[in-house]
């Protein structure tokens, strides 16, 4: 756990700025000078705690970084010692500390690392306790403590460098050509580092775009060494005459992987502050660069700091249980950061983001939804039924056209068909609808628009999905409302049941609550939903087939 904050610091005023918590992968947006590096630092700053008065806020105000943590019983135990009968006694100091076990105590972090009292919650009501919790909040310190911190900055570059020079590799990339030189031609260094895994590793986040055959450091007429990589068709090219996207690509594996071994560290020992790695690469390619470094900090235990401001990293990320999103935003004054963790925050990222409907260009495919609820069920069954392999934002991507949008939407050639509607395959020809039946019984007909869509979208071998209920919620398996009501048994949903019904048929008044907010009531369905109560479901087994063997083509996977 990490909840930490900095206070009258560049950008953040006396409310302070921070972190809730602390995950593997804590991603950080907002525009261009909100603050975001000013979180890089201050994830920086809890690794190692030095003076920060010379970045103080306004005038004379000294800047503070507070960290709050709960109390654990070796704390209270050490102050407040239990009696060795193990019984407790009226008045004792284990009896009267004992209540602060898993409470809460804020501590400023002092340049030694150690902390020093704030407040604490519940507040004690006697000085001697209160002296008793300074000494507590002496020894505190945050989670980060002690790690190894290493930051690439936005401003970044991989140049040819003398033989003197450091292999030491700097936030801007300065070094980095020595240290691959080094573990090439040094005995004491492992060369398989670069020539395989450095190499493999690379290929893994460029292919298909880019192949690479090797890794090789050569010098030049003015005795300067140059890193050159090799590809099949075009021999071996020196890096100076490479993009700056793909020596982004070679820093952060130089980051990841020689920067420990030179030191004799362990991946887990580090904390990374990477600064929007996004810039000059491909929308493919950033989402394989951030599932990469979102493995390595899932299987190495390393922790990643990233500021970006590419929205398809955000999507690729937005529903992630390992990854955070922190919007941080400037009113002209001062700076605030927020953890985004509901639909509508992440919707207020985008738009503070100037996302264009022109990004959905980029993706694979995509598949139509009614609204955000929609959408959460969806990435869940797909989740299930392809264990893990398919995910939105790398892909596919889900768009929302809104119940009552559906009569504007075209799925016939937009080069053919000339009426005002929208053209589904403008946006992407690869396209699955999924549409309500909105049927209240079995046999009842389709209206003329879904009719119309449906053909048209056949007709150019997408995929219309009609609901066999009256609507999605009508998937929902009996287990998940069990485990919703806190009831159990309780009877599945009819297939055309209305939803609101159903919920007030369990309890009264639990049916607008749905109405009110079915964003809120999916979020809390989608993790009691399982691979095995799905495949019992009216025709889902087989709509879940198609969907996912449709998403692997517009891949290049193998069907299943």
């Amino acid at each position: 756990m990490l909840n930490a904050k900095i206070r009258n610091y560049k950008c953040f005023g006396e409310a302070g700025a921070g972190f809730e918590e602390l995950k593997p992968v804590n991603l950080i947006i907002g525009r261009n000078n909100s603050g975001k590096s000013s979180l890089i630092e201050l994830a920086e700053y809890l690794t190692r705690p030095r003076d920060i008065r010379a970045f103080a806020h306004s005038g004379n105000t000294v800047p503070e970084v507070v960290v709050t943590a709960t109390i654990t019983r070796a704390e209270i135990e050490k102050w407040f010692p239990p009696p060795h009968s193990g019984e407790d006694i009226p008045g004792s100091d284990w009896e009267s500390g004992r209540h602060w076990i898993g409470k809460t105590i804020t501590f400023a972090v002092k340049p030694s690392g150690e902390g020093g009292l704030v407040e604490i919650d519940p507040h004690p009501e006697n000085d001697a306790r209160m002296d008793k919790f300074h000494k507590i909040a002496l020894k505190k310190r945050s989670a980060l403590f002690g790690s190894i911190f290493k930051r690439l900055r936005s401003d970044r570059d991989i140049a040819s460098e003398s033989h003197e020079h450091s292999a030491d590799v700097s936030e801007n990339g300065t070094g980095a050509t020595t240290a691959i030189r080094h573990f090439l031609t040094k005995a004491n260094l492992p060369s398989l580092l670069v020539e395989e895994t450095l190499l493999a590793e690379l290929n893994k986040i460029s292919e298909p775009d880019m192949s690479f055959t090797d890794i090789q450091v050569q010098q030049l007429d003015n005795n300067e060494w140059e890193v050159y990589l090799g590809e099949a068709k075009k021999g071996r090219i020196p890096l100076s005459r490479s993009g700056s996207g793909l020596k982004t690509l070679l820093l952060v594996l130089v980051f990841l992987h020689l920067v420990p071994e030179l030191i004799n560290a362990e991946k887990k020992d580090y904390v990374f502050g990477f600064e929007e790695l996004e810039n000059n690469l491909h929308p493919a390619m950033q989402r394989r660069l951030f599932l990469y470094l979102r493995e390595i900090a899932q299987t190495r235990g390393c922790i990643f700091f990233l500021t970006t401001h590419s929205s398809v990293v955000i999507d690729l990320f937005s529903n992630d249980d390992i990854v955070q999103i922190i919007h941080v935003q400037h009113d002209g004054t001062e700076a605030t950061a927020t953890r985004a963790t509901t639909y509508v925050e992440h919707k207020g990222i985008l738009d503070d983001l100037d996302v264009r409907a022109s990004d959905l260009l980029q993706s694979n495919g995509v598949i139509w939804v009614e609204g955000p609820s929609d959408r959460l069920y969806v990435n869940r069954w797909i989740q299930l039924w392809s264990d893990g392999e398919l995910r939105e934002g790398v892909h596919y991507q889900c768009v929302f056209y809104g119940g009552r949008l559906l009569a504007h939407l075209s799925a016939e050639d937009p080069d053919i068909n000339a009426e005002e509607a929208v053209k589904i395959l403008r946006v992407n020809r690869n396209a699955i609808l999924l549409i309500d039946s909105d049927r209240r019984k079995k046999g009842a007909h389709l209206n003329d628009t879904k009719k119309r869509i449906i053909g048209e979208i056949e007709q150019m071998q997408g995929m219309a999905w009609v609901t066999a209920g009256k609507e999605v919620e009508n998937y929902i398996p009996v287990k998940a409302l069990e485990a919703y009501s806190n009831k159990s048994p309780v009877q599945p949903i009819e297939q055309y049941e209305a939803m609101e019904d159903y919920l007030d048929g369990l309890k009264e008044g639990e049916g607008k609550r749905y109405e009110r907010n079915k964003v809120l009531f999916a979020e809390r369905m989608v993790p009691a939903l399982s691979k095995q109560d799905l495949e019992s479901l009216p025709d889902l087994r087989d709509k879940l087939t198609d969907t996912c063997n449709r998403i692997r083509t517009w891949n290049g996977l193998p069907a299943k």
